[in-house]
C-alpha cells in the first residue's frame, strides 16, 4: 500500500445492518484499528467504522517511541514501520529563546498518520475485520443482548447491532445519542492542539531528529516523515492564538523566538486544530461499551506517548471485550478502568509533569543549559518513554 492509496471499505450499510456483530469499533485510528484487528484475530466478528475518508491528515507528532514499537512487535506488526520506510529517530533538539540542546534517542521512528492509519486498517481487514469509512456511528440504545448503533453516510441511515461497542473515535468524539454519554471533564488551563504537514522545509531540519520550539504561549514539535515532508504539531494557548491572529502567526513566533528556521511555505500552510488536549471521561465503560484511546482521556503527550497509549489500550481492551460477550460489561467494565489506569496512569503523570514544565520559559532555558553541558541527564526520561507496557 502506498502513502496515497486508500483502504477500501469491505462492506456497505445494508450488509452491515443484516449482521449482529460481536464487536463494533467506532473510530479507525491506531486504538480502534488495533482493537479491531486483535478482536478479529481471536475469532470475533468485527465491524470497524470511521466517519471520514482515508487516508486522512491528523494533528499528531507522528512519532512512534520504543513502547509503541514494542506493541507492534508483540502483535506481529513489528515490520510495519520498516515496510513503510519510517526513518529511525536518533536525536531530540530542544530550543528556547535562541538557545538549544540536543540529546540522543535510543529508539523510535517517525511515520505519517495517513500511512500508519491506512496500514493498521489494512492489517485489521487481513485478520477478518469488516471496514466501513465515511460513516458516522452513534450508539442509540442498549438492549438486553446488544447495542443498536445508527450508521449515517451519504446513503439513507440504517441501524446495526453489536453485542459490544468499542468507542475509539479520538479526542472530542461524539458517539452517543444520549449526550450525557459523551460528557467529559476538561482542564481550564488546557492548551489546544494544532498541526500541519509541509511538502517543503529548510534542510536544517534533518531526518531522524525531533525538533521542539518552546515559548510561553505554547510549544511546537517538528519532524521529517518517511517521504521527506515536515510534520508540525503544537500545543498552544487558545487566547494566544486569538492575540496573534491565528495558529500560523503564533507558530512562526515560536520558531523565531526559539532560533529554529522558518519554512518558506508556512504562510500557505493549512492548519488543523483539536479540542482541549487535557480532558477525561467520567467512566470508561457503560452498558455494552468500552472507551479507549484518546476518547477515554488525554494529556499533552511527549515524544510519541500519545500513539503508544492508543496502541496499548487498543490491544489491552480486547480480552475484556471478548469476556464481556458472555459476562456483560457490568462485570468486566470496572476491570477495564483498573487495567487502563495501571497501563498508562504513570505515563500520563510523567507527560503532565513535562507539559507543565514546558509552560515556563525559565525552566526550559535552565533545562537547555544543563542538557547542553550534559546530555546524559535526559536518559531517565528517554528510558521511561521507551519502557515497554505490561504484557497482556
Amino acid at each position: 500500500m502506498t502513502a496515497t492509496e486508500r483502504p477500501l471499505a469491505t462492506t456497505n450499510l445494508d450488509a452491515a445492518a443484516r449482521i449482529v456483530w460481536d464487536v463494533l469499533v467506532i473510530g479507525a485510528g491506531p486504538a480502534g484499528a488495533m482493537a479491531a484487528r486483535e478482536a478479529a484475530r481471536r475469532g470475533a466478528s468485527v465491524l470497524l467504522v470511521d466517519r471520514v475518508r482515508f487516508p486522512r491528515t491528523k494533528v499528531c507528532g507522528c512519532c512512534l517511541n520504543g513502547a509503541a514499537l514494542g506493541i507492534l512487535r508483540d502483535t506481529g506488526l513489528g515490520e510495519l514501520p520498516q515496510q513503510c520506510g519510517a526513518p529511525a529517530l536518533s536525536a531530540f533538539h530542544l530550543a528556547c529563546r535562541g538557545r538549544s540542546a540536543t540529546v540522543p534517542l535510543t529508539e523510535g521512528v517517525s511515520l505519517s498518520r495517513d500511512r500508519l492509519d491506512a496500514e493498521l486498517i489494512k492489517a485489521a481487514i487481513m485478520e477478518g475485520a469488516s471496514f466501513l469509512d465515511q460513516t458516522q456511528a452513534i450508539i442509540n440504545a442498549t438492549e438486553a443482548t446488544h447495542c443498536r448503533v445508527e450508521l449515517k453516510s451519504e446513503a439513507d441511515p440504517t441501524s446495526a447491532s453489536a453485542k459490544i461497542v468499542v468507542v475509539a473515535g479520538g479526542l472530542g468524539c461524539r458517539a452517543f445519542a444520549d449526550t450525557e454519554g459523551d460528557e467529559r471533564q476538561m482542564a481550564d488551563s488546557s492548551r489546544v492542539g494544532a498541526g500541519t504537514v509541509l511538502a517543503e522545509a529548510p534542510d536544517e531540519y534533518a531526518t531522524g531528529t525531533i525538533y521542539m520550539a518552546c515559548h510561553r504561549d505554547g510549544y511546537a514539535g517538528l519532524v521529517r516523515l518517511e517521504d521527506g515532508r515536515l510534520d508540525i504539531a503544537a500545543a498552544l494557548d487558545a487566547a494566544a492564538i486569538k492575540r496573534r491572529g491565528g495558529v500560523g502567526p503564533l507558530i512562526e513566533e515560536l520558531l523565531r523566538s526559539s532560533g529554529l528556521p522558518l519554512p518558506a511555505t508556512m504562510a500557505e500552510a493549512k492548519w488543523h486544530g483539536t479540542a482541549r488536549l487535557t480532558q477525561r471521561r467520567q467512566r470508561l465503560f457503560g452498558d455494552r461499551h468500552f472507551v479507549i484511546g484518546d476518547a477515554a482521556g488525554y494529556v499533552e503527550p511527549f515524544t510519541g506517548e500519545g500513539m503508544a497509549w492508543a496502541l496499548a489500550t487498543g490491544r489491552a481492551v480486547v480480552p475484556l471485550v471478548l469476556e464481556s460477550l458472555d459476562a456483560g460489561t457490568r462485570l468486566t467494565g470496572p476491570a477495564w478502568e483498573r487495567a487502563q489506569h495501571n497501563l498508562i496512569g504513570s505515563r500520563m503523570r510523567l507527560c503532565r509533569l513535562v507539559s507543565q514544565s514546558l509552560r515556563s520559559p525559565l525552566l526550559v532555558q535552565l533545562a537547555v543549559q544543563l542538557l547542553s553541558w550534559m546530555p546524559s541527564l535526559a536518559r531517565p526520561v528517554v528510558r521511561s518513554l521507551n519502557n515497554p507496557f505490561a504484557t497482556q
